[in-house]
């Protein structure tokens, strides 16, 4: 063998050599397990104190600002709605975002006793509410279409936007008064109950071509609209 084939042979023996250690170490060489840590709990915290917690993790708090959260549970100026939540698990450098609570704005429940709906509905909106809902009661003060309570109650303090509920007052059914010349007290008596009215009081009078005991006169007169128990007052022959 000559010297150049030598040294040939001898230096393909190393790129062999040197190739099947880089493919062994590529296959031996054991992969190196991915470190995560465990998130903490941020959320009722206030910005200060989170910071102090995620940091010595290797993680970062990211406040994705300010914001009014629902109901009244959460503290201002804490964190709330935390991402991802505590006992989540992230890698080194890992970012932990959170809003910073702040205090609702309020409004006033104005007064709204007296008016008509739309009025109402109006005034709530100036002062930054708006209308609930609309219920009907007979009132023997307030007239028909007008407020006459809300709830909640005028100078109560609500988030703004909240509704506020209305009760109006609804006119009362008006029944024709029937005529009841002529008839029994007992027919008379049954003839009210059935549209809802009352015997009122019963004076005698007497006259000669009436029935002992018929109706004579009536008050209310026949054809009057009044309401649902209204009293009719009746005068029969003696």
């Amino acid at each position: 063998m000559s010297v150049g084939q030598f040294v040939a042979s001898a230096l393909l023996s190393i790129v062999v050599s040197a190739s099947t250690v880089v493919v062994m170490h590529l296959y031996v060489t054991p992969k190196l397990p991915v470190v995560t840590v465990e998130v903490p709990q941020v959320s009722g915290l206030t910005t200060d104190q989170a910071r102090a917690i995620p940091e010595p993790l290797g993680l970062l708090l990211v406040l994705d600002g300010e914001k009014i959260p629902d109901g009244d549970k959460v503290q201002t100026s804490t964190l709330f709605e935390q991402r991802p939540l505590k006992g989540s698990r992230l890698t080194h450098g890992g970012e932990v975002h959170a809003f910073v609570a702040i205090p609702p704005q309020l409004a006033t429940v104005p007064a709204l006793v007296g008016q008509v709906v739309t009025a109402a509905e109006q005034q709530l909106q100036v002062a930054g509410l708006r209308l609930g809902s609309v219920t009907e009661e007979i009132s023997a003060t307030i007239p028909p279409g007008q407020v006459i309570s809300t709830r909640p109650a005028a100078g109560e303090k609500l988030r703004k936007s909240e509704p506020v509920s209305l009760v109006v007052s609804k006119a009362q059914d008006q029944i024709d008064v029937p005529s009841l010349r002529g008839r029994s007290l007992g027919s008379a008596r049954q003839a009210l109950e059935q549209l809802g009215l009352v015997l009122g009081d019963i004076r005698k009078s007497t006259d000669d071509n009436a029935a002992d005991g018929a109706v004579l006169r009536q008050s209310p007169a026949p054809g009057t609209k009044v309401a649902k128990g209204q009293k009719v007052d009746l005068v029969v022959n003696d």
